[in-house]
Parts: structure tokens; C-alpha cells; sequence
């Protein structure tokens, strides 16, 4: 079993626990609540860069951790927090942005401590020369934001043009925008090396018509994503992530008018970039890129991006910048499975499939590694193998759901299903075949088991009516029927089975005189 196969359970703990980081802090020596509580070792998957996708990677490493498959450890430290990292070779200052996370994997800042950066912005040139590969996994929209914890001066929308005044410092007074509205703007930005910066630096070029903007003089560097220089003050303005946004609660506004979107990448040494350990992490078929691993990439406050398969580009490693922002869209699927033994030497399998839409395709159905029936088509939900032939004893099987080719729903494979294939049985009978005027029938069913004992009860049956039930002892039980009619009757003895000895039938005639 793969990391990918075994997240499940482990994204549900990882969101669990993404309340606590975000609300009490860490629960240990960590020094920002997105920071690896544990020192690595050279053997462990190092990450560090970007603050914009950091609670993201941080949930996905904790479900990676706790998978229980995972071939080593995966550390991962915030951009943000301050002071020195521990890493296997020697603690270093900690990296407060993309480039700062990138320029550790080459060039003479390289540290071979660390396997990959975080970033929110696509390569530059020196980053692409050094051979640097680039895996996008999410869909971020990066908006204006102001403060809602005071109100702002600034209206709720601004075009491209007024961003680019504001930047170049020609519009310095709300009043320029709107004359119903005063307030000396104050623009920021984020810090140098920040993935966020660069983004926006490039689309003010672009909102500019192609001529890059040179930032006025009233522009002020503040960390990314840090809320406290805007939220208390009415007339301040910054580019801000809408999902980080979305994780500091009401304290910001975001505008209307503008936003653009961008994917966020992790990125590694085009070295690594075949290494089984990055594709099984950053891969198009790898954990990161899975469907179960969507809930922690959706609970940081972005959208997973669709794989190759499905029209996107999740996994798909870049030297430039992503355009395509197809998101996954697949539906996740659940495959439980019960399986009995209603007869001889036989087995029944239903394997249901569920999603939040109603499933389509088929289930192949599995004794360990061995394949017992396949392609076995979902009808209402449920797919049905009849096995016969089987050998008596316990019997261990598994369903695997296969999408329909085409479909948007995701494969699943149910937990481990038992049952004891039951052995044949034969039932006789000693009743007479006459029975005298005003006597009633006495006689003795016995039921032999193929190499089990019968347990259980017996029932004298006429028709659909019980005449008498009795208990097996010894396989063997002696009854007393009441009066029957006159002449013939026609009836039955039935032993219902028990969980090792399937049911069996016997029936006889008995003359009333």
C-alpha cells in the first residue's frame, strides 16, 4: 500500500488538528504553529518558503506523517516566526518567502538539508537556469485587501488603473478614487523574495499595459499575509491571497474590481525530479495530487487542482508559469462489502458504492491477490458476485470499484470482509410411512454435516406451516407431530443451517388413517 492509498483517515486527523494550530498555537518547542514539531533527519523530506501555501503543506505533511505508509518523515517549516530552523546539519535562518525557500536549492546558497521550496510565484530566470523543476498543486486568487476591523476609507472596488495609480504613487488620497470618500492612502507590499510580490509586481506590469510600475514613495514593505499593518487602519491596502485571507476570519475586506489567479507550486532540484520519494509526494499520481488529500488544500483556503488525467496539470512538474487552473472536480467514492454464505460450498459478495453522486462503473472483487470475479457491473449501487465451488472455511475477500471510463467519480477498495464458507449437509427422517386412527406420527430427524456437526433446529413443515420445531442434539432430534388429516400428507423437514453447516431439506409422506 502506497502514502496515496492510505490518507483517508489520516486527512481527518490533520484537519482535527488544523483547529488548533490555527486557534491555541503549538503544542510544543514549534515557534510558529505551521512549523514540523520535530527536528528532521537527513533521511526526511525537508520543505520550507512560501508563508502563502504553508498552513496547506503543513496539513498535508501531518496526514503524510500519520498515514502510517509514508517511507520517511516529512518536515516542513513556515516562512514566518522568526529566529533559526533545526535541520540535520546545522540550524540556519529561517527562509521568509519563495525565493528565499528556492535559493537554498542552488547556486551558492545550496543546502542539501532542504528537498524543496514552497512558492507562490512561477520561476525566474536564474531559478530556470539552475534546472529547478516546479510542481503546481492549487488554485490561489490574489485579491486587494483593506481592513474590516475599523472601516475603511478605501470603496469596495477598485479598477486596474486605480491599483497602478495607487502603486505609482500619482492617486495618494481616497478622494482621487471617489470624492465621497478622504483618507492618505497607505499602500503596502510584501517583503523582498516574497512569491506574493513578485506575482504582483508582474501584474502591475501588466495592468500597466506591459511598462513595469515603479512603486511611489509611500509604498511600505510588510511581511506577506501579515494582517496587523492593515486591519486597524482605515486608509491602508495590499495584495493578499484570498485563501489566506480566508484564514484570519473578518479582520480584512477584500475588493472587487480586480483579482488574478495563480497557481502554488513546490519546488526541487531538476536532480530529484525522476526521485520516487518526489513523484510519490509531488507526482501527478502522487498523495499530494490525490482526491483524499483535496479536503486539507480546500480547509487552507484554496482549491486542488485536476491531474493530466482529469484536464489539469496537478503534479505535472514546469519551468513556467501555470495557466491552467482546472480544478479537481472528482467525486470521491466509498466501497463497503458483505459477504455470507447462504448455501453448500458457495458465497454471495454485494459490494455497495457510494459518492454524493450516484456512482458509475464496475467492481472487481479479490480473495488476497487472487481476482474472483471482475468487471461485475454497479446495478442501484451494488455489484453482486455469486461464488460457487468454494472451498468450506473462513474466506477473506475484498471490492474494488472502478470508475467508468470518462466518469468524474474516484476508484475505492473496501475493508477486508469474512465469512465461513459453509459445508453441505444431508437430512433423513424415521417418521412411518402409515400412521394409525386417533395415533399421532413420532420420528427422528437426523442431519449428518460434511465434516461439521449440525447444530441448531429442525422444523416439521406442511406447506408454509410450522407443525413442530425441535433442537438438534447430537445432529439428531426426535419429534411428535400433532394429528394430521386424513390420507396422504405431504411434508417436510427443514434444518436451517447453522454458521459452519448450510440448511437442508428433506421430504417424506405420512398416511393418516
Amino acid at each position: 500500500m502506497s502514502v496515496r492509498t492510505s490518507l483517508a483517515g489520516a486527512v481527518a486527523a490533520a484537519l482535527a488538528g488544523s483547529v488548533i494550530a490555527l486557534g491555541a498555537g503549538p503544542a510544543s518547542a514549534a515557534v510558529d504553529p505551521d512549523d514540523t514539531t520535530f527536528t528532521p533527519t537527513t533521511a526526511d523530506l525537508i520543505g520550507v518558503g512560501s508563508d502563502t501555501s504553508q498552513h496547506a503543506i503543513k496539513l498535508f505533511a501531518d496526514a503524510w506523517n500519520n498515514s502510517g505508509q509514508a517511507p520517511v518523515k516529512f518536515a516542513t517549516f513556515a516562512a514566518t516566526g522568526g529566529g533559526t530552523i533545526p535541520l540535520p546539519t546545522a540550524a540556519i535562518n529561517r527562509p521568509n518567502g519563495s525565493g528565499a525557500g528556492k535559493a537554498l536549492l542552488y547556486g551558492s546558497g545550496n543546502n542539501t538539508d532542504i528537498d524543496l521550496a514552497r512558492s507562490s510565484s512561477a520561476q525566474n530566470a536564474a531559478e530556470t537556469s539552475a534546472g529547478l523543476q516546479s510542481f503546481p498543486f492549487a488554485l490561489d486568487t490574489l485579491v486587494m485587501a483593506v481592513s474590516n476591523t475599523v472601516p475603511s476609507n478605501a470603496p469596495t472596488s477598485l479598477t486596474p488603473a486605480d491599483i497602478v495609480d495607487i502603486y505609482q504613487g500619482t492617486v495618494t488620497n481616497w478622494s482621487q478614487i471617489d470624492p465621497a470618500r478622504s483618507g492618505v492612502i497607505a499602500p503596502k507590499i510584501p517583503q523582498a523574495g516574497s512569491g506574493t510580490r513578485s506575482f504582483f509586481t508582474a501584474q502591475l506590469k501588466a495592468m500597466n499595459g506591459g511598462v513595469d510600475v515603479t512603486l511611489g514613495a509611500g509604498v511600505a514593505e510588510v511581511q506577506e499575509h501579515d494582517d496587523s499593518q492593515i486591519k486597524s487602519n482605515p486608509n491602508a491596502i495590499a495584495p493578499f491571497s484570498k485563501g489566506r485571507a480566508g484564514l484570519l476570519g473578518t479582520t480584512l475586506r477584500l475588493e472587487t474590481g480586480w483579482s488574478a489567479d495563480r497557481a502554488l507550486y513546490n519546488v526541487v532540484r531538476g536532480a530529484d525530479l525522476a526521485s520516487p520519494l518526489i513523484q510519490g509526494a509531488f507526482g501527478e499520481d502522487g498523495a499530494l495530487c490525490s482526491t483524499d488529500v483535496r479536503p486539507l488544500i480546500e480547509a487552507a483556503g484554496f482549491q486542488q487542482l485536476a491531474t493530466p488525467d482529469h484536464g489539469g496539470v496537478c503534479g505535472s512538474a514546469t519551468q513556467t508559469a501555470t495557466s491552467n487552473f482546472t480544478v479537481n472536480a472528482q467525486v470521491v467514492t466509498s466501497t463497503a462489502l458483505e459477504a455470507s454464505s447462504p448455501k453448500a460450498k458457495a458465497a454471495t459478495l454485494v459490494a455497495t458504492v457510494t459518492g454524493s453522486s450516484a456512482p458509475s462503473g464496475t467492481v472487481d472483487f479479490f480473495e488476497g491477490e487472487t481476482e474472483v470475479a471482475s468487471d461485475v457491473p454497479l446495478v442501484s449501487g451494488q455489484a453482486t458476485a455469486e461464488l460457487t465451488g468454494v472451498t468450506v472455511g473462513s474466506h477473506t475477500y475484498t471490492a474494488t470499484f472502478t470508475p467508468a471510463e470518462g466518469s468524474a467519480f474516484e476508484p475505492s477498495t473496501s475493508d477486508d470482509s469474512v465469512v465461513t464458507v459453509k459445508t453441505s449437509a444431508k437430512v433423513t427422517e424415521s417418521f412411518p410411512a402409515t400412521v394409525a386412527k386417533g395415533k399421532k406420527a413420532k420420528g427422528t430427524v437426523t442431519v449428518v454435516g460434511d465434516g461439521a456437526t449440525a447444530t441448531g433446529t429442525v422444523k416439521i413443515k406442511k406447506g408454509s406451516k410450522v407443525l413442530e420445531t425441535a433442537t438438534l442434539k447430537g445432529g439428531k432430534a426426535t419429534i411428535t407431530l400433532p394429528k394430521l388429516a386424513k390420507g396422504k400428507n405431504t411434508l417436510k423437514a427443514v434444518y436451517s443451517g447453522n454458521s459452519s453447516v448450510a440448511g437442508a431439506t428433506k421430504a417424506f409422506t405420512i398416511k393418516q388413517k
